[in-house]
């Protein structure tokens, strides 16, 4: 076999010309987002799109550009998602559409990105230059194979009505077709895992190639708390893993005899590894230790800004003496930054598509262009690129911490719309109001309780509290909470937190007098009492608390 080093070593050179592209392109980023909008124009043209924008073959110059185009969000293209989806060529863009990407919409439950082979291009010119830092700037790493959580564990692939395909089925997708073959000779986990049909299934296959892999160098996540289940679950199903690592097998608990789970076991490799077993067995003894059980681990990914920071604790307890790394603001639908070791916050990858950044104290102005950014401020992000989606509104807030050369560094600091995101789940408001409409009437004899709102609590998992005004028995409070998280759960990324483990179920809490404890609350928290509006969704968490301390009006 080829050492992991000689493979990272040629990746590091196959990623060089387009780190040095970059590095020039942070010098000069306006003319680098002039490249990337002129890119963007010649992908759209030729489209329904194109000639939905008046003068669109005229449109060169980025203000030509936000006076021509309308600003589009989630909702407000899912009419030409859909069109492409059933086979209708030419809605976006001139390219086809080769597979759709689930993400989350500010309403409805699941929306499809639409992913050509130019916005994957855009995704390299990011991907390549974050990965040649890395691999240059902590030479540990190339020691040995990476675990990239990419793919989300447990997912069934899928076709649209017109035969796209939904979901990418391996982890090196997102990378340049060439140098795929090549990551997957350094990836510990197989791509073939994410093909599972369940998410514990999933876990405990990871976990076997994980612990097996002695000298893994590197891991990358996106949430911390999908790590930290992770070692739960190892400790959890440590022993059954010790007797699996001895013999050669593979058990997932309590799904030995499903035909789907042995079919994709089948494909995989698994022989003894008792040196392993011994290992796990006394690490399980004295405490499970990421560097006991990898000591060549040296670097852990993960996002580590807004409500992610919350889980960084118990990931870094579980790996301590091991660095981490926060992430960029990377979405479904683009690359907005990338990390790079020396820099105050990620920085703008402003070589993959073109953006705008909405002031949010000047909402009706102009957006401005990455070079005319301030340090200190903060922005929402407007998103264009060669997938077609035109001036998308991403809903996420961020902050100019600093430049380098004269790109901006960016810290994402949550999300700027009426959106709460604990681990991902991306539950809007306007979709919890739905479906409480939906739900507390049928629950509660064709009337909404006098008070009724929903809001997150930082517990062990995190998870959403349904709070409640009515004389109705506990049991019916019960079954209203069930009936709202079944609904909640027909949304991708709340179902896969949920799934997942890293988002508990939703609970209902009694209150009383539950308007006069939420006006009382909300100045508390700063806010005028004329201008306290009632909400289903609040994005506070601590409502659990006030409600029930018995201080309360």
């Amino acid at each position: 076999m080829v050492p992991s080093a000689l493979l990272l070593g040629g990746l590091r050179a196959a990623m060089a010309p387009s780190a040095l592209r970059f590095q020039r392109a942070l010098r000069r980023p306006e003319a680098a987002q002039q490249e990337c909008l002129a890119r963007v124009l010649r992908a759209v043209a030729g489209s329904q799109q194109a000639a939905r924008i008046p003068g669109f073959e005229r449109i060169v110059r980025a203000r030509e550009f936000q006076e021509a185009v309308p600003v589009s969000t989630p909702d407000s293209v899912v009419a030409d998602v859909e069109r492409i989806a059933v086979g209708e060529p030419r809605v976006l863009t001139g390219a086809p559409v080769v597979r759709f990407e689930p993400s989350g919409g500010s309403s409805g439950a699941s929306k499809k990105v639409p992913v050509t082979r130019e916005l994957l291009g855009e995704f390299h010119q990011a991907l390549a230059p974050m990965l040649f830092e890395m691999l240059s700037r902590r030479p540990a790493v190339r020691a040995g194979p990476s675990y990239w959580s990419i793919s989300p564990m447990g997912r069934k692939q899928g076709r649209t009505p017109g035969g796209i395909p939904v979901g990418s089925v391996e982890d090196s997708a997102y990378f340049p077709r060439f140098l795929q073959p090549l990551l997957a000779r350094v990836f510990a986990v197989p791509g073939a895992v994410a093909q599972l049909p369940d998410v514990e299934s999933c876990r405990y296959v990871t976990l076997w190639f994980l612990v097996a892999c002695e000298d893994l160098a590197f891991i990358s996540v996106w949430n911390p708390s999908f790590l930290t289940l992770l070692m739960d679950a190892l400790e959890v199903h440590g022993e059954r893993l010790v007797e699996d690592l001895e013999r050669g097998t593979c058990r997932p608990p309590g799904r030995e005899l499903d035909e789907e789970v042995r079919a994709v076991l089948s494909r995989l490799r698994f022989s003894p590894q008792p040196e392993r077993a011994r290992m796990l067995r006394q690490s399980l003894k004295e405490g499970l230790s990421g560097l006991a059980l990898w000591p060549r681990l040296a670097l852990l990914s993960m996002w580590t800004d807004a409500q992610a920071a919350h889980a960084v604790g118990p990931a870094r307890r579980r790996f301590e003496g091991v660095e981490i790394q926060g992430k960029g603001l990377l979405a479904t639908e683009g690359v907005v930054t990338l990390p790079m070791f020396d820099a105050p916050a990620p920085v703008l990858a402003v070589r993959s598509h073109f953006f705008e950044f909405v002031d949010p104290e000047r909402p009706e102005a102009f957006p401005r262009l990455a070079h005319e950014l301030e340090r200190g401020r903060e922005y929402v992000v407007l998103l264009s690129t060669s997938g077609g989606l035109l001036r998308y509104r991403l809903g996420d807030l961020v902050r100019v911490e600093g430049f380098v050369g004269a790109t901006p560094c960016l810290r994402f600091m949550g999300r700027a719309d009426a959106v709460s995101d604990l681990v991902g789940e991306k539950l809007a408001a306007t979709r919890v109001t739905a479906v409480l409409d939906a739900a507390l009437p049928e629950a509660f004899g064709g009337t909404r309780p006098r008070f009724a709102m929903l809001a997150p609590e930082w517990e062990a998992p995190p998870a959403y509290r349904l709070f409640l005004e009515t004389d109705a028995p506990d049991d019916r409070l019960t079954e209203a909470a069930d009936a709202i998280d079944r609904a909640l759960r027909e949304g991708f990324h709340y179902r896969y937190a949920r799934e997942l483990g890293q988002l508990g179920p939703v609970r209902a809490v009694r209150v009383r007098e539950g308007a006069r404890s939420y006006e009382a609350r909300c100045i508390a928290l700063g806010q005028r009492a004329g201008d306290i509006k009632p909400t289903d969704l609040h994005r506070q968490p601590g409502w659990t608390a006030h409600f029930t301390s018995g201080d309360t009006p």
